[in-house]
């Protein structure tokens, strides 16, 4: 069964960790190799759909916190 991902506290959450690793937006779009500009909606929940499986999932590597911690709803 798919699972819905509310966008906005996906983002939350990258934001969160992002800034316990000291990273900007930017450094981290740059590490995961997306657009400064996608990160930003990424992290503001400004998404028409869900991120892809690749780009969260490298996030996730960056930032060393599983996707499962990124994607639950506690």
């Amino acid at each position: 069964m798919a699972r819905h991902i509310n966008n906005k506290l996906l983002g939350i959450k990258i934001s969160y960790y992002r800034k316990r690793k000291g990273f900007t937006q930017a450094q981290l779009a740059e590490q995961v190799d997306i657009s400064p500009s996608y990160m930003a909606k990424i992290e503001c929940g400004f998404l028409s759909k869900c991120v892809s499986l690749t780009v969260l999932n490298n996030i996730s590597n960056e930032l060393h916190v599983s996707i499962d911690e990124l994607i639950s709803e506690n």
